[in-house]
């Protein structure tokens, strides 16, 4: 079986300061910051603005009638699906997408209270501010990272969707801040029916969700998100995601 992208206290990466478990975060209230900081450090995660490339525009897509469930009654599914297999058949095109979202990256700095000494101390913050914002690990070098690779990357045919690979999600948010229990039902589908790999997301825009996974900016080894999406010999892709609250999540799992 092949690693698996999660982790007992919080997502390794795709931490959305808009979409993070105390939804009322202010990134002016220096508490709230540091618990954040503190959950999030050393785990990468980032954001882009919409995509404005013709060949991966946002618009709505025309869901064939014969698609899975996932995709037809689920318009976020339907669109990193879409996207996925787009980038899949011409990644060199996504890396100009990337390039152009490097000027989205801003630093903020905020007082920051210091555990071992207790004062407050200037924090300077790498941040990618476009719609939502969500804390970088390195940054724009990670961009231009993901960009080279795509453009050597050769063409591979798009994922199939399959419904049996397509993982169950918390019920509440009782379960959703319980990710003990959802590694524990993710391990236990995964073994019954053959999958591969799967990871959490919680980016709810998607063009933004699938930017962050090929940039893969973290500096968690485990996390392959990118090498994932575009291995050529992966056939299938599952896709299920869901607001739980104010929260989102996305779980994405392959065979």
């Amino acid at each position: 079986m092949g690693s698996i992208c999660q982790c007992n206290n919080r997502p390794i990466q795709d931490i959305d300061l808009n979409n993070i478990m105390k939804p009322n975060l202010n990134l002016n209230n220096n508490n709230q910051i540091k618990s954040n900081l503190e959950k999030t450090k050393n785990k990468a995660s980032y954001a882009s603005s919409l995509l404005r490339n013709t060949t991966y525009s946002k618009a709505k897509s025309v869901i064939p009638k014969d698609n899975s469930e996932y995709l037809t009654k689920n318009e976020y599914n339907n669109r990193v699906f879409e996207l996925i297999n787009k980038i899949r058949l011409n990644p060199s095109e996504y890396s100009k997408i990337i390039l152009e979202n490097i000027k989205n990256i801003i630093y903020e700095t905020h007082l920051i209270q210091n555990d071992e000494t207790g004062e407050e101390e200037d924090t300077r913050i790498c941040i990618f501010k476009k719609k939502v914002k969500v804390i970088l690990n390195k940054g724009e070098s990670s961009f231009q990272e993901a960009a080279k690779y795509l453009e050597k990357l050769a063409p591979m045919n798009k994922f199939k969707f399959k419904d049996k690979i397509v993982l169950p999600l918390p019920n509440n948010e009782d379960e959703f801040l319980d990710h003990k229990l959802i590694k524990k039902n993710a391990n236990e589908f995964m073994k019954k029916n053959k999958i591969i790999y799967y990871f959490h997301s919680y980016i709810k825009n998607p063009e933004v969700a699938v930017l962050m996974m090929i940039v893969n900016d973290t500096s968690n080894t485990n996390s392959q998100k990118r090498n994932y999406l575009l291995n050529p010999e992966l056939k299938n892709i599952g896709i299920n995601s869901k607001f739980i609250g104010k929260n989102f999540i996305a779980c994405f799992s392959f065979s």
